[in-house]
């Protein structure tokens, strides 16, 4: 029943448009369905094993994904997006097939059987114990990884997402008038769902370019496709700004921007919104909850002392405050603690090896993220142990990585800590970073000292991560 809802949309709205920027090439939605059904009809050839999960493996070309990953479900198979160089974080997986662009030498396709379909490479019988799920079960995505290492392979239900692209839609108003650029990987959750299914499932335009070349042709892509929205994450917003600095705007259409996967430090809010001159959308989610949850319109330039509140919660979803102690004393009498996610879109569980782990609620996730609540409005502070304590005080990451972001050339920060609070600040950089002005600009906030209290580690960024 739900599977056939993702197809509808190609029949319901067959001459709306996608176009693949990155080969000048644009398809009617029932152009599209007729080149899935190609090569659903290969890769049922094969006759793999019913809701067994499939890895679509390194394509650098979204489209090419997209139909790999629509063909996977038509099969009623499990696609499981993995950029390219990420084999090594999915070896605890017991997946049936893996499809691929080019010819894979890892060790992980050694037993296999090897077949092309297509312009595919294909292999399978890959596990003996592979995972089977059910009807309802729709796609794998993972998790950073940031906080454990290898990212968790969180299982996401096709009945829970199509109520989040639902909510989704009304709480942004995308409707079929809109041109949707997409420069996220649609190996994630935020590009995948929150952006490409919710605009296919409109019917709109969606435009899909290839990630570095497509900041670089900003605005002619804007001119050409006549743009309406762009959804970022502040990384992506930061490259962006890292380009454009010395332009003062770049002329658009556009009806909005949405701002999500990550906080998005003020400076950087600040600095997209004198470029694009248009309302910000930031937008609160994780993996695990559908992936959207709330969303806060910003119309203007947020103020210097602003604090970043979640937004408006998305409909048919409630959140509230998991209190605890931990923090109070700190905090008066404000309430505080975990954010509690009452949602239809929760996700289905984590799979580790060929065993789904079910979370204790399908309907309420407590997340890592520790609130405040104020004036019935949430503040995320931060997730769970990112903080130090220094001269009675808690001095979260979160409100640091600020400090840092006011360079143009500081792209992205991530700070950790020892048992004793001692903290490796890392900065992702281009081009040279001023270190004693950082040290200056932490000192003067916060009296922290380069030595005593951290130590600071630059890194070049690598142009293959994007989120």
């Amino acid at each position: 029943m739900y599977k056939d809802s993702f197809f509808i949309p190609f029949k319901e709205h067959h001459d709306s448009i996608i176009i693949d920027a990155t080969q000048s090439k644009s398809y009617t939605y029932e152009e599209v369905y007729n080149q899935i059904d190609d090569i659903a009809a290969g890769i049922e050839a094969l006759q793999l094993a019913q809701h067994s999960i499939v890895v679509i493996y390194g394509y650098k070309n979204a489209y090419k994904s997209l139909l790999l990953f629509f063909s996977c479900l038509k099969c009623d198979l499990i696609p499981f997006l993995v950029e390219t160089g990420g084999l090594s974080k999915i070896t605890d997986l017991k997946f049936n097939a893996l499809i691929a662009e080019a010819a894979v030498t890892d060790s992980i396709v050694e037993n296999a059987t090897a077949q092309k379909v297509n312009d595919a490479y294909v292999y399978y019988n890959l596990h003996d114990d592979i995972y089977i799920g059910d009807e309802n079960d729709l796609l794998v995505v993972s998790s950073s990884g940031t906080t454990a290492g290898t990212p968790k392979k969180i299982l996401l239900g096709k009945q829970q997402t199509i109520a989040n692209i639902a909510s989704n839609r009304e709480a942004m108003s995308i409707t079929k008038d809109d041109v949707t650029l997409v420069l996220l990987p649609v190996s994630y959750s935020y590009g995948l769902i929150a952006q490409f299914l919710t605009h296919f499932f409109t019917g709109a335009k969606i435009v899909l370019g290839e990630r570095l070349l497509g900041i670089l042709q900003l605005p002619q892509l804007f001119q050409k496709h006549q743009i309406t929205n762009v959804f970022m994450t502040p990384l992506l917003a930061r490259l962006i700004l890292y380009y454009y600095q010395k332009i003062p705007k770049i002329k658009n259409n556009l009806r909005f921007i949405t701002m999500g996967g990550d906080k998005p430090h003020l400076p950087t809010f600040q600095n997209v919104f004198r470029l694009f001159s248009c309302p910000i959308y930031s937008t609160y989610g994780l993996a695990e909850a559908g992936p959207r949850v709330a969303t806060c319109k910003y119309t203007e330039v947020p103020e210097q002392d602003s604090e970043a509140c979640i937004g408006l919660v998305n409909p048919g979803i409630t959140l509230r405050v998991a209190h605890t102690e931990k923090y109070q004393d700190k905090y008066n009498d404000t309430p505080i603690g975990y954010l509690q996610i009452e949602s239809p879109s929760i996700y289905l569980g984590y799979i580790r090896g060929n065993v789904l782990d079910k979370p204790s609620s399908n309907a309420v996730l407590t997340t890592k993220d520790i609130v405040v609540k104020k004036d019935n409005r949430y503040f995320i502070l931060g997730r769970e142990g990112d903080f130090i304590e220094y001269k009675d005080r808690i001095i979260w990451f979160n409100s640091l990585s600020d400090e840092l972001y006011h360079a143009p050339e500081v792209l992205k920060v991530s700070i950790r800590k020892d048992s004793e609070d001692r903290m490796e600040i890392g900065v992702f950089h281009r081009n040279k970073i001023n270190v004693p002005e950082v040290e200056q600009a932490l000192k003067d906030k916060y009296d922290l000292h380069a030595g005593d209290h951290y130590d600071l580690k630059l890194i070049e960024f690598n142009n293959t991560y994007y989120k």
